[in-house]
């Protein structure tokens, strides 16, 4: 008997709910009409996402302490507050507690989605699909969101402040849906239930002390930095530089969130056919190529290069999701997994300002074009590492 099926297809639309964001293709040009700089969108962008790395682990610990369920459902009612102040006057107190909020209560969600998708699965006898419905998982966010942007735009063009009362909505929406989760047992057989603390020191201590999950932390999260700061946060800018109409923006970025969506779908397909190691390698070189051309033929045709910065990222994260997950056990799985979401944060903090600042000086094509070298500089030695890891433990096992 399968006692925690029905959290499967709840969890699934809670994640299309949460992630029906029609704020995506116009939330810079929202803040820029609120008379919010680039520069300036940079420093709260940084603020926002350290706050929101501070929140991370100790939230993944919350999860594993008191239930994975209880921390979703935090996220997504702190989320839909956020949607309503940001709406106040620009960097007013209540735009920069919800500016706040915006980010930090997806630490909340991240970490716990994940555990609590896998916990379901494996106390279902399931886990071997992890893979698959981790791709799924990632599938269904992306189509949300792409539906969203093109709704966005259109709906952006009538009032652009509907965009984040309906983000409120579907919020509150989520909540209560999370709310009929049942909760799967988050302890393997014979261990015990550590208090937060001893669990947050030995979540740090197994990444601390196995290489190979420590790699896959920084391999997982390096993949997705660089791309998520040229799709997310610098298309919008790089879409007005090329004279691209804003009514036309939700449609390309709905094409980014399809490449998302059928790189996610198909991505365990590759498992047993090409080598993980393989597959790392390729992502690298195509996500260099794809911005270095963004970079150096600024246009509306060059745009089809961010569908390819979004779908590498895709294709390779639930892979190393799952290895992730065979590599670590229950009880801190989600505190781990919140490690991972926590350097991604922090690496965001330092990258979106410097690279928003260059973008008001040079502008965006010459900025994406930079960027690719420092995803090189970061992406490439945390390969290599993870890669001799990988070889040292099967050379023990």
């Amino acid at each position: 008997m399968r006692a925690y099926r029905g959290n499967i297809w709840r969890f699934f639309v809670v994640q299309g709910l949460i992630h029906f964001l029609l704020w995506i293709p116009i939330w810079v040009v929202f803040l820029q009409d609120k008379g919010v700089s680039l520069t300036q969108i940079g420093v709260l962008e940084s603020v926002a996402w350290v706050l929101s790395a501070g929140l991370e682990v100790p939230s993944g610990a919350i999860a594993d302490r008191w239930g994975r369920k209880a921390s979703m459902a935090i996220g997504t009612f702190l989320y839909s507050m956020a949607m309503l102040l940001i709406l106040a006057d620009a960097l007013s107190p209540m735009f920069l507690l919800g500016y706040a909020l915006w980010n930090t209560s997806f630490a909340f969600i991240s970490g716990a989605d994940t555990a609590f998708l896998y916990d379901s699965l494996k106390a279902d006898g399931r886990a071997s699909e992890a893979a698959k419905q981790s791709g799924r998982y990632l599938a269904i966010t992306q189509a949300s969101q792409g539906i969203a942007s093109v709704l966005g735009a259109w709906v952006a063009t009538l009032d652009i402040t509907l965009c984040f009362t309906v983000g409120a909505v579907t919020g509150l929406m989520a909540t209560a849906l999370v709310l009929t989760f049942k909760e799967p047992p988050r302890l393997e057989e014979g261990e015990s239930q550590l208090s937060f603390w001893r669990n947050l020191r030995a979540a740090v201590g197994i990444a601390a002390r196995r290489p190979v999950v420590r790699w896959l932390l920084l391999l997982t999260t390096g993949f997705e930095v660089v791309p998520f700061i040229v799709y997310y946060v610098l298309l919008q800018p790089y879409a007005l530089a090329v004279a691209l109409p804003l009514a036309s923006l939700g449609v390309v970025v709905l094409g980014v969130q399809l490449a998302g969506v059928a790189a996610s779908s198909l991505a365990h397909r590759t498992q047993g056919r090409v080598g993980l190691s393989t597959l790392v390698a390729g992502g690298i070189a195509i996500t260099l190529a794809s911005t270095t051309l963004l970079g150096l033929l600024p246009s509306i045709p060059a745009l089809a290069f961010m569908l390819v910065v979004a779908l590498v990222p895709s294709v390779a994260q639930p892979l190393l999701s799952a290895r992730l997950n065979d590599m670590i056990p229950s009880a801190q799985r989600a505190t781990i997994i919140s490690l991972s979401a926590l350097i991604f944060e922090l690496g965001l903090a330092v990258v979106i300002p410097m690279l928003l600042g260059l973008a008001d000086v040079f502008g965006a094509p010459a900025t994406i074009g930079f960027s690719a070298a420092v995803y090189a500089v970061t992406i490439i030695p945390f390969a290599i590492l993870w890669r001799a890891a990988e070889r040292t433990q099967a050379a023990r096992a």
